[in-house]
């Protein structure tokens, strides 16, 4: 089935060079094109998001091999040049989302998934390389913060960092925002180490 919204994220593309998938659902919910697909929110989330990535993967289909339209839900990007990423190669993701059968998922399969995508990121955020004590005392310096910093004072302090150096408030800043990110991620575990203890 001919998804319809493949037109419409064409023309953005277009039009803006980055996209991420959360970015194309606000944009598409806020000129009408998209609307409420289920009355559970779960549902709704879920259904919304899988019709914009199973545009995307027909719209990858359509344009290949002339051009290559990278697809992940962080970084989707139109290259008018073939990349070295085939179309050929097995993808899960894609295969998923071209499967018209999983659009109309219960919320139980939903909230599985959810479970699943929430494991899978504690474990890689509990996988990154530990402060040591020192190192921590020193970013903790760096952010204003004191020694004896809580979880959340740590993220109150992020919160303002983050509005004051977010890219979309300048392009130089977003080395700077992306740093910040990854301290603010050592620092959170840090302290669930800190309280585990």
């Amino acid at each position: 089935m001919l998804n319809p919204l493949i037109d419409e994220i064409f023309e953005r593309i277009l039009t803006k060079r980055v996209w991420k998938v959360h970015t194309l659902a606000l944009e598409l919910t806020n000129n009408g094109t998209i609307t409420t697909l289920d009355e559970d929110p779960h549902r709704d989330l879920f259904k919304r998001n899988f019709l914009i990535m199973n545009a995307l993967f027909q719209l990858q289909k359509q344009l290949a091999p002339a051009q290559y339209l990278q697809i992940a839900s962080l970084h989707i990007e139109l290259f008018e040049t073939p990349q070295s990423n085939s179309l050929s190669q097995i993808d899960s993701l894609r295969d998923y989302y071209l499967n018209w059968q999983n659009y109309d998922t219960s919320i139980t399969e939903i909230e599985a998934l959810l479970d699943g995508f929430w494991q899978k990121f504690n474990k890689k955020n509990e996988s990154k390389q530990q402060l040591d004590p020192h190192k921590r005392n020193a970013l903790l310096k760096q952010w204003q913060l004191a020694e004896d910093a809580t979880l959340k004072m740590i993220q109150k302090r992020w919160r303002q960092l983050a509005c004051r150096y977010h890219p979309d408030k300048s392009a130089e800043d977003e080395e700077k925002f992306k740093r910040i990110r990854e301290e603010y991620e050592q620092l959170k575990a840090s302290c669930s180490v800190v309280q585990s203890n």
